[in-house]
């Protein structure tokens, strides 16, 4: 059954009435004697109206408190995504009621706790799609009818957004480690069509009774870095060159960059709880990263990277894991957790970044980018490696598989079932697992303790 929130989206004129894709992440600068965001960016799409929308929030459903929304239009006639940070929040406010003009819906999200709570709990996750391959069937086949390379007959990203709305009321954010609703292969059911925009707004708006109560941090994957549809490359000028290098990935979300010195989306750090949350760029803005000139088709015009100086974003990140692991000695968080988009052979070839890992106290990584699930089995060596890529797409099908051991003298578990993974977090100790997004079974499941 469609919530109220859903049935109020209505049309008029083929023009969206009301504010859409509503999804908030956690920012703000921290108040004096707190670590932590103090507020929360709020962030939505609408057609045709540009800057000045209000949000209203307070503690109560009489809202007394107002912020005014910025927007950004990266694509003619593709409408305007709007931001208002709410920041500042008192320590001793815990939900916050809010808002948006021109819509009555009065909904809530937690602010972040100042002081560290007994535990919480983040959906970590990547490569994550938007349907499945009945609602968007692959038309874009060989011809002995199978689908292009890459692409699958049979698949699902419904399951995992099923398993996420069961949860929600359970999470207290989530965070998606690259590749984002798989816009870049829209196309593939509709080949000659312009569908990036459509089906990246669809998606937002498939998620927001999740995204517009809890905070959806991101980390930018292959999949962000453009538009190469026949369309987008055929029509250069209208669509292809204002959406290469990340140019939707870095509008649609706003990400805490600027409270913790990082650039856009593309990297930034954030507190929360006991820990340290620390989301890389592992596709541009270094030697040898694959997106580092052109993007994820490697068409000649289709540029990507330099959204720093040379070595910023590897002497940012030093700097930050240096700067948490001091905080880790003096006992204010007890945990640093990293996510980025590619697993651990990338990080091998990041110039520093694997030293920097252990030297700064790097308790866990994730990441996506294989549609698949491993992690390394010694708990007893920092960091724990973790690909959680297997929440569904069109770029993986189903498997019958639980879980199996790695390879003959491997040190991994692995699994390709459709899966999200559960973070929970304490002072003492971070405990994970993963969920079958089909049948809600714990899959893997494992502890570190201090």
């Amino acid at each position: 059954m469609l919530s109220a929130s859903h049935l109020f989206l209505v049309f008029l004129g083929g023009v969206n009435a009301l504010p859409s894709q509503i999804h908030l992440s956690l920012g703000g600068k921290p108040l004096d004697g707190s670590n932590v965001p103090s507020g929360m960016y709020v962030s939505w799409f609408e057609d045709s109206v540009e800057d000045g929308k209000i949000v209203k929030y307070g503690t109560t459903s009489d809202l007394n408190g107002q912020v005014t929304s910025t927007s950004t239009n990266y694509l003619k006639d593709h409408g305007y995504h709007h931001v208002a940070l709410i920041e500042d929040l008192p320590c001793d406010m815990d939900l916050v009621y809010y808002e948006i003009e021109g819509d009555t819906t009065v909904r809530s999200f937690h602010r972040a706790p100042c002081s560290s709570p007994s535990s919480f709990t983040v959906s970590i996750f990547g490569d994550f799609g938007y349907l499945d391959s009945v609602q968007r069937p692959v038309k874009l086949k060989h011809r002995d009818g199978s689908p292009f390379d890459g692409l699958e007959p049979d698949w699902s990203a419904q399951y995992s957004r099923d398993s996420l709305e069961s949860m929600k009321d359970d999470l207290d954010f989530m965070w998606i480690v690259g590749d984002i609703g798989y816009v870049d292969d829209s196309f593939a059911s509709n080949p000659l069509k312009f569908t990036y925009e459509e089906v990246y707004n669809n998606w937002m708006g498939w998620m927001q009774n999740i995204t517009a109560a809890i905070p959806l941090m991101v980390s930018p994957g292959n999949h962000e870095s453009e538009c190469h549809s026949p369309i987008c490359v055929s029509r250069e000028f209208k669509y292809g060159r204002h959406l290469t290098n990340f140019t939707a990935f870095t509008h649609r979300w706003n990400m805490p960059s600027e409270e913790s010195g990082g650039n856009s989306n593309m990297w930034y750090s954030w507190n929360y709880g006991a820990g340290h949350f620390v989301s890389i760029n592992t596709e541009t803005d270094w030697d040898g990263a694959e997106e580092e000139g052109t993007g994820d088709s490697h068409i000649p015009w289709m540029k990507a990277g330099g959204f720093g100086e040379d070595g910023e974003f590897l002497r940012w990140l030093e700097a930050d894991l240096k700067a948490a692991a001091e905080a880790k000695a003096k006992g204010e968080i007890s945990w640093i957790i990293v996510g980025g988009h590619r697993p651990y052979n990338t990080i091998q070839t990041m110039q520093g970044v694997e030293g920097w890992f252990k030297e700064y106290g790097v308790d866990m990584y994730f990441a996506g980018h294989s549609h698949s699930y491993s992690r390394t089995l010694d708990i007893d060596s920092s960091p724990m490696y973790i690909v959680a890529g297997g929440a569904g797409c069109d770029e993986m099908g189903p498997s019958k598989d639980s879980l199996l051991l790695g390879p003959v003298g491997s040190d991994l578990i692995e699994s390709d079932r459709y899966s999200t993974g559960v973070l929970t977090v304490s002072d003492s100790k971070l405990k994970w697992k993963l969920i079958d997004s089909i049948d809600g079974s714990t899959i893997d499941e494992v502890e570190i303790t201090k």
